[in-house]
């Protein structure tokens, strides 16, 4: 099974019992336990939904919870991290639960790798339940930045698609981030084309707004003047000024998470990025205080304002922007 045939399945309501996720593109396939996590009823995630790393829990009580009945409605989602680290004896437990499943829950094996002449995964793959997690070549990447982008509202042309590989290059993290970006800077558009792209996305890898974003949440000046000087060489401020406002908001609601203990596991879908990126961003809000976030933010509001309302140079205004931004802390012990 593709994961777009997951996709599809999921949408549907027609979920199957258990899942086996592997292989070795990880962006995708944490996308795609997000959608299987997102379908335990809201206010339910304590009770329904549950997490296990294969290191830390046996089989027997991953399964314990898999065969509950959910809280109130269903699904009960029950995800299991690193089940290829499972003996054979202890995956067999695995397999004497999918010959009665419970219907009302949905359980996610996930795994690296899969050794496939193993009776449970033999019998996972006989049924269609694997589903396949490896990088997109060819073809196969070009739909999958359409998917990407669609995820995120507008339809992109398959031209468009093709040019933003051609730019980036083929690393899924990488396009998944020029997608995002572009999808801001056509916000409103119902396509995007190859224009959109070469306007947004043109920069490529030397110059990333992404990298601007974390040399300013890390405070580190000389990175992030470097950054904003190659940025601006294409005349273009608004997709950067786009992504910095995104990004301070991101910090603020990771503070905001941090501040009220939260389980860890739900800082992905509360801070609205994929998981393996979510150390990152915590990181650099335990740099900055709340007050500096949104001073931050509210100083890209007024630098905003300047450039539409007034004649002053755009060279000049984000560089005081970014100079300003990348010295929250700085400003916080010299009192300024």
């Amino acid at each position: 099974m593709t994961p777009s045939d997951l996709d599809r399945e999921l949408s549907s309501g027609a979920w199957r019992p258990l899942y086996l996720f592997h292989g070795q593109e990880p962006l995708l396939r944490e996308q795609m336990l997000e959608k299987v996590g997102n379908l335990v009823m809201a206010g339910m995630e304590d009770f329904n939904r549950q997490t296990f790393l294969a290191d830390e829990s046996s089989p027997a009580e991953v399964l314990d919870v898999a065969s509950t009945m959910p809280f109130m409605q269903k699904p009960r989602v029950v995800i299991v991290r690193g089940v290829d680290s499972y003996s054979a004896d202890e995956l067999s437990l695995f397999l004497k639960y999918l010959e009665s499943p419970n219907e009302d829950a949905i359980l996610v094996l996930v795994a690296d790798k899969v050794d496939w002449r193993l009776k449970l995964f033999k019998s996972i793959k006989d049924k269609d339940m694997a589903v396949s997690f490896d990088p997109p070549k060819g073809r196969g990447l070009v739909t999958w930045v359409q998917d990407a982008m669609r995820r995120r509202g507008p339809e992109m042309t398959r031209p468009a698609a093709e040019a933003l590989i051609e730019q980036v290059g083929t690393d899924p993290a990488e396009l998944d981030r020029e997608v995002e970006k572009i999808s801001l800077y056509a916000m409103g558009q119902s396509k995007v084309d190859v224009d959109a792209v070469r306007s947004a996305a043109r920069l490529g890898h030397t110059a990333n707004v992404f990298k601007l974003g974390d040399a300013v949440g890390r405070q580190n000046v000389d990175e992030a003047m470097a950054a904003i000087d190659d940025l601006l060489a294409t005349d273009h401020h608004l997709p950067v000024l786009i992504m910095l406002i995104r990004h301070f908001r991101i910090l603020l609601k990771a503070k905001i998470f941090m501040a009220e203990n939260k389980p860890r596991n739900e800082a992905p879908k509360a801070l609205g990025v994929p998981p393996f990126t979510v150390n990152n961003y915590m990181d650099q809000a335990k740099e900055l205080s709340l007050e500096e976030i949104k001073k931050g933010l509210a100083r890209l509001q007024q630098a905003n304002l300047t450039l539409v309302t007034t004649q002053t140079p755009e060279r000049l205004v984000m560089d005081s922007l970014i100079l300003e931004l990348s010295q929250l802390k700085m400003r916080r012990r010299t009192g300024l």
